[in-house]
């Protein structure tokens, strides 16, 4: 019996479609089944041999008259007639079987992608508690969360974003807790991009959907853990998850959202608030810290343990000092990430030499200035969220070149400015500083106490 008409067609599209002449791990293998013939498209880099030698060996047993799903041992099978659809499952890892005599592509799943193995996330590391972090493919990560939540309300939903790349994007959520509009409006989203590939995964996503180059603070937390990532499904939050990308978006979040992190869950409720209490001062003194000592020792004459008034005075000025300082201890920062982990002690002895007793015998910097310095760039690493303390860092600098300016009106005016343009940030519809603005007495004591059971993270 000849081939369909479909059959043969669909045969010379993929065929041209895959460049099975020229791609190396695109592979047309023609099989038989019952004395007749089919062709089987399948990329070799991103299908396990197993199932493909499985779906060989099953095709001795296909019956046409019968569903061949029922005849086929591996994998989820489903049938497709659209060409480009079957196209782009084809380069994405999905075995394509085409058989004489059917109308219908059979799409069988055998996608094994390259990657590394499930590890603990660098930056959210924890003392007590799991030790499984995302990783590169979105397979295993959607399996990380589904282990954790067995509920029939999770609900994933898988988008094909770029026109090129066609990167699978899913959207995860519980589908009774999450607020309707808010899932709507991230579903219009996702349908009306338009880009050719997304070259930065999740991060071009992000500024895609939610205007990140118009905010200084980030409007999204991401995370590497799936015990933190479920959590916040439960509490209503959506996640966006990109294939290739070991971190995933939490929409929508405040900027509370971002100061919180699992250890304080991992103890009692008192050790928790007492986490909670240190991080959240380290956080404010980060951004404060500098600029204020800056505008109390140029416009007063306060002295005593807590606040060092320079002990002598300087050609150089104290806002050049202080400048140069930062810019010294951020090329530090960048040095020991860009370093192999063999060298970064060697980094970290010369640089303390270097800004420490050699800067002060050549009268570069101040000792005070150092150690304010030195004890608001320890205070920005107890910050969670990388995010969130590149945004404090900038906000930083802003207060220090108007209290240099201006003196104390201008830590004043900055500090109004940077609270006022908090207070008017609005992510799908959440204000950014919720629940102080506006204030919510109930929630508000919960971003200072850990409480028994809040699981909030």
């Amino acid at each position: 019996m000849k081939k369909t008409t479909f059959a043969v067609m669909l045969d010379s599209y993929l065929k041209i479609g895959m460049k099975i002449e020229n791609n190396f791990d695109a592979v047309r293998r023609e099989v038989k089944y019952k004395g007749k013939n089919g062709v089987l498209y399948f990329l070799s880099t991103l299908t396990s041999s197993v199932q493909i030698m499985g779906i060989i060996e099953s095709l001795v047993n296909v019956d046409i008259t019968k569903y061949v799903s029922k005849e086929i041992y591996v994998g989820p099978i489903s049938y497709d007639d659209d060409y480009k659809n079957i196209l782009k499952l084809c380069l994405s890892g999905v075995a394509c079987l085409i058989l004489d005599d059917y109308d219908k592509a059979i799409m069988i799943e055998t996608r094994e992608y390259p990657t590394r193995s499930i590890s603990e996330p660098t930056t959210e590391k924890t003392i007590r508690g799991s030790k499984d972090g995302f990783n590169e493919s979105i397979n295993t990560n959607i399996g990380l969360i589904r282990r954790r939540i067995r509920d029939k309300n999770l609900t994933i939903d898988l988008f094909s974003i770029g026109k090129k790349s066609k990167t699978d994007v899913a959207l995860i959520y519980l589908d009774d807790c999450v607020d309707e509009k808010i899932k709507n409006e991230i579903k219009l989203k996702l349908n009306n991009i338009d880009v050719d590939s997304l070259v930065m995964s999740d991060r071009a996503l992000e500024e895609i959907i939610f205007k990140q180059n118009k905010s200084l603070f980030p409007l999204v937390r991401y995370t590497e853990r799936p015990d933190v990532a479920s959590i916040e499904l439960y509490q209503g939050k959506m996640i966006i998850m990109v294939d290739t990308s070991a971190s995933v978006i939490i929409t929508p979040t405040t900027i509370f959202d971002h100061v919180h992190h699992v250890e304080e869950y991992r103890e009692s409720p008192f050790a928790g608030t007492f986490l909670r209490l240190i991080r959240n001062l380290a956080i404010i003194l980060s951004i404060f810290l500098i600029p204020l000592w800056l505008a109390l020792v140029t416009e007063t004459d306060i002295n005593n343990y807590f606040i060092l008034k320079p002990s002598k005075e300087t050609a150089i000025p104290i806002i050049v000092q202080i400048l140069l300082a930062e810019l010294f201890m951020e090329m530090i920062r960048i040095a020991i990430v860009h370093t192999p982990s063999e060298l970064t002690s060697a980094i970290s002895m010369v640089s303390a030499i270097i800004l420490g007793s050699v800067s002060i015998k050549l009268e570069i910097f101040l000792p005070e200035i150092l150690v304010y310095v030195s004890f608001e760039t320890i205070a920005s690493f107890a910050t969670p969220s990388y995010e969130l303390s590149n945004a404090n860092k900038l906000t930083k600098y802003y207060l220090l070149f108007l209290t240099a300016l201006f003196g104390r009106v201008g830590f004043l005016i900055g500090t109004t400015i940077f609270i006022c343009y908090l207070s008017s940030v609005n992510i799908l519809g959440i204000p950014y500083l919720y629940p102080i603005v506006p204030f919510d007495i109930r929630k508000a004591g919960s971003l200072f106490f850990r409480r028994k059971g809040n699981k909030t993270l």
